[in-house]
This record gives C-alpha cells, structure tokens and sequence, in this order.
C-alpha cells in the first residue's frame, strides 16, 4: 500500500515543502514557477515551522534550526537562538529549548533579556518537546524520559514505551497529552500517565478503517492546546488533504471522553483539488486571545464565543523578505510553505498563523 501511494503521489506531481525566501514570494494559492531548492531565506532556511508575535517583536522557527526575531516597527532581524528543538509560548514568556554537545541544553525566556537561562541534561534521550507546567519553568519530555521542574531539579519519570516528537500539553494534574502528525498515515493523540509511565492512545470507536473520533491510523495532530474554560481538557485539531479528499476536525478531550467542537463544511462552489466533494482540510490550530484560528486552503476558521465564522486572508504584503498579513484578530498570517502542486496544478503556499501574545 506504501508504494502504491508513493506512486501516485508521484503522478500527481507531488512537491516537497518550501517556504518564505529572500525573493518575492507569490500569494497564497496564486500559480507560481516554484522548484525544489529555488527559494530560501538565508536565516530560517526552505521551511518556516511555527511562529509568535507580540506588539515589538515577531519570532520565526525555521528549518535551519534557527530562530528569528523581527522589528515589528522597521523589520530587522537578528538570529536568537540556534540548534532550537522547540518554542513554546507560556503565559508572558517565550521558551525556546535549544540542544547541546552529549544531550545538553538549554532553555530561555525570549521575551526577557534578564532571564537566567535553564541548564538541562537528557543523557542519551534525545530532547523533543517543552510543555508548561504553570510554574516558573516548563517541563521537558523526551523520547522515552518525562522530566518535571522540582524545588531542586526535576522530577524524572521514565515512559512505558518511546514516543515520537509531537505537540504537547500538560493537563494540570498527572498527565500529558501528545499530538502526533504522520500526515497521510495519521498520527492520533497520546495520553502520558505522569504516575505511571503508561501511555495509552486517546480515541473513539467508529465504523470502518478511518471511523471514530482522533482515529490514531487517519487523523493527524495539526494542533493541541489547553482548553481554557475547562481546567483537565485540551481541543485538539486534526486535518489532511490527500489523493483529492480532505477532512478537518476539531474535538475537545477531557479525562471523561471526546466532544466534537467543529468540522469543516464543504466547499460551495467545486473546488478542482477534490477529486470528490469532501470537508476543507485543516493545516494548522492555533490558540488566540479569545478563541483559536485554524486554517486552510485559502481561508481560515475563527472561534470566538462557541461560534465558528470562515474567513478570507487579508492581502499579503512584502516586509523584511516574508510575505505577510496585516494583524487580524489577534493574530498575523506568514506564507511558510508548499502543500504540494505539479505540473497541471499550480503550486499551493500555505498561510502559518502566528498567535500575537499578551
């Protein structure tokens, strides 16, 4: 089956991502002469990974392993952190976990030139993820290690089975959640038991290969957040565009099961990337001040108050070598990379959301 979609993701022209360079970008969706290896930004490298803005300051990961804070007044850019694994935004602060020599490293406040940086050691597991912990630094988990910031230290549990990096959420009590993107090959959510080490996979059952809610084999993680009006739960997006059908959904997860909080509709009018009307697939889901925003091919979904409205981006304007949006409702849209395209199909650039943080 594994070679029987490689070959048709080959005869559709299937292109790998690319992102935002030193050269004009087009708009999202427009056609464009993209080829692998044309573009590149010199700090951020082919891909940009996730980004968070405040009133001063907008910070990039890139592909490159580097992250890249911007002026938000007159756009310069200055490099701030180098072989990053993760960036996190915890309440006022900006994490950024950064690896070292023999499994050392280090973790920082970016948003507070005063801050001492966190030394840490993870041995021989390699470093994946920060979570929050609400208190004054965040938690570590590796592939097979949770680590927990203690009065001296850390708390260190070891885990029942090796996991694979993905987005993670501390519920506030004894367990993390972990999002996992597989893309075409699902991904699913993970429940960490902080006790125990045990790792269980969070889903309900449903008729035939792909039913049931965050089904682990068709469902990958484009999100994960805490929910905020229900200490325990998290939202959790899923999304995928593949062979011309798509989906895009959005569940909340508490310890007593899963709720569906949105799926996407249909398109109105045909839509000529679906070989069948389907769902409008979701890329990203990001938390906002008052809701979250989660995106798709050439519009996005914003949540505020329980209700869910479909949004068009704004136009996207050149600033400091990105193509980016004026700020809208508390957040800013950066094209960062390539779904995919061939020759028949123009090319598609995907619009990240980066949250704009108090």
């Amino acid at each position: 089956m594994r070679f029987l979609t490689l070959f048709l993701l080959m005869m559709l022209g299937a292109a790998a991502p690319a992102v935002a360079q030193t050269e004009r970008m087009p708009d999202v969706e427009t056609p464009g002469s993209w080829q692998r290896g044309t573009w590149r930004d010199p700090d951020l490298g082919h891909a940009i990974f996730e980004g968070y803005a405040d009133l001063a300051s907008l910070w990039l990961r890139g592909e490159s392993g580097k992250v890249v804070r911007f002026d938000r007044t007159d756009g310069t850019r200055t490099v701030v952190a180098e072989s990053v694994l993760d960036l996190m935004p915890d309440g006022t602060r900006l994490w950024v976990l950064t690896s070292g020599a023999g499994g050392e490293g280090e973790i920082r406040d970016l948003r507070s030139e005063q801050s001492e940086p966190v030394r840490f050691y993870a041995g021989e597991t390699p470093m994946i993820n920060l979570f929050a912990t609400g208190q004054d630094r965040p938690g570590v988990l590796t592939g097979a290690v949770a680590y927990r910031p203690a009065e001296r230290g850390w708390v260190r549990k070891e885990l029942a089975a090796t996991l694979a990096a993905g987005e993670v959420v501390f519920d506030g009590q004894t367990a993390l959640y972990v999002g996992l993107n597989r893309g075409e090959f699902g991904g699913g959510l993970r429940r960490v038991d902080l006790d125990t080490g045990t790792i269980s996979i969070v889903s309900a059952q449903g008729d035939g290969l792909c039913g049931g809610a965050l089904n682990p084999a068709c469902q990958p993680v484009i999100g994960l957040f805490p929910a905020p009006d229900r200490p325990g739960c998290v939202i959790v997006g899923t999304g995928l565009s593949h062979l011309g059908s798509s989906m895009g959904r959005i569940y909340r997860v508490c310890r007593d099961g899963i709720s569906s909080e949105f799926n996407t509709p249909p398109p109105t009018l045909p839509d000529r990337w679906m070989l069948m009307p389907s769902p409008w697939p979701l890329y990203d889901l990001v938390p906002i001040r008052d809701g979250w925003v989660a995106t798709s091919r050439g519009r996005f979904f914003r949540s505020r108050g329980g209700r869910v409205e479909e949004r068009a981006f704004k136009p996207f304007h050149d600033w400091s070598g990105l193509r980016i949006s004026h700020e809208q409702d508390g957040v800013l849209f950066v094209v960062g990379s390539c779904c995919w395209g061939g020759p028949d199909k123009p090319t598609l650039f995907r619009a990240l959301p980066i949250p704009v943080l108090d």
